[in-house]
Formats: C-alpha cells, structure tokens, sequence
C-alpha cells in the first residue's frame, strides 16, 4: 500500500528516525523533531485508519487496547511500506521509531514483529501494553526502549503505563523510563531526554 508521507533528510551523517503520529494525527506532527534533534532526518507516514479530526494506526476498543484484526492488518501493510520506503530512499535499516501516543504502539509492534526494519523505540506518551501475541514475535529483544511521559496523563495513568514498562521488559527489551509533571504531550524535558537517549 502507499502512505502518505514526509521526508526531512538527515544532515551531516545523521541517522534517520521513523516518526509516527498520535491518534487523530498527520504525518506533519512530529517533524518539528528533526531541529529539535540536531539535524536528525525524519521519516513520517501518515497513519492508514481514518481518525477525525486525522488519522491512526489502527482501529481501538478503547485507548491503548487495539482491535487485535485491526493492528494486525494494519501492522502487515505499514511494514510493507516502510520496506519499500527503506529501500527507496536508501536509508539505514533498522531504524530508531519514535511514537507519540497511538504511534508509539504502531512503532512498539513493528520493532517486534520487523526488527529487520524497526529496532530502538522511543515511546512518548506511549507505553501501553502490546498484545502478547505481538510481544511474542520476538523481534523487541536486546533492543533499547525509552519510555517518557506525563504523570498526570489522563489517557496513560500511571498503572497502564507501569504495566506497558514490565511488558516490554518481559519481551527483552531494555527499557528506560522517565517521568515528568504535565498531561498527554511531548514537553520540551521529554525532547531532551530523547536526544540524551538518541545520544
């Protein structure tokens, strides 16, 4: 399937992110990243699922708990794409995802099914559990996950989000967590902390 999509090359042999909208987004949410990242590219699609007032990743029972046909469909055809995308745009894979919110699943789930594509992920906002069946697929171990948000975030109170940290431990992965005062956003400490992680 084609996505639509931004590209922001990478400058001065900077690595190229892959960065995915929350729900109800576009693909032009998170390029501020690339400034805010020192020069870093930016690779964004726009998310498959129609959202109003934008777009998603997939279709949801309620937040943070997806349509299992939905996300797996759907994680099938955006894996397609970054595939084709990779190779045509001559980027280095596996590359770094980083997800706000509804994208953070979306990049969870590739990294585990297509580590051959996706491999560190940062989760802003994000750090729901993903299906077992999805952790199962293996792909999310040895790999580095960051996982920031707000402590007072209505859509990811903290015991989801606790349990969204142990989830990707159970699969591997070697997960950072940090957490700042605010609600459901990316606060300017959360994109400082992503460029310590990035390093």
């Amino acid at each position: 399937m084609s996505l639509a999509h931004r590209l922001v090359p990478a400058r001065d042999g900077r690595p190229t992110l892959l960065a995915l909208h929350g729900r109800g987004g576009r693909e032009d949410d998170l390029l501020g990243l690339a400034g805010a990242l020192d020069g870093a590219g930016i690779l964004a699609p726009r998310g498959p699922e129609p959202q109003p007032p934008g777009y998603a990743w997939f279709r949801h029972h309620r937040v943070g708990v997806p349509v299992a046909e939905s996300l797996d469909r759907r994680l099938a055809e955006v894996a397609a794409w970054l595939e084709d995308a990779v190779r045509r745009e001559g980027l280095a894979a596996p590359l770094t995802a980083v997800g706000f919110s509804n994208g953070g699943m979306m990049a969870g789930a590739l990294a585990a099914a297509r580590p051959d594509l996706v491999g560190d992920v940062a989760l802003l906002s994000s750090a729901y559990p993903l299906p077992e069946e999805v952790l199962a697929l293996g792909g999310l171990r040895g790999r580095r996950v960051l996982a920031s948000g707000g402590e007072d975030d209505p859509f990811l109170p903290a015991d989801l989000a606790a349990a969204g940290v142990e989830a990707y431990r159970r699969a591997g992965a070697e997960v950072t967590a940090r957490w700042h005062p605010g609600g459901h956003g990316i606060r300017e400490e959360e994109v400082r902390e992503l460029a310590r992680w990035l390093g």
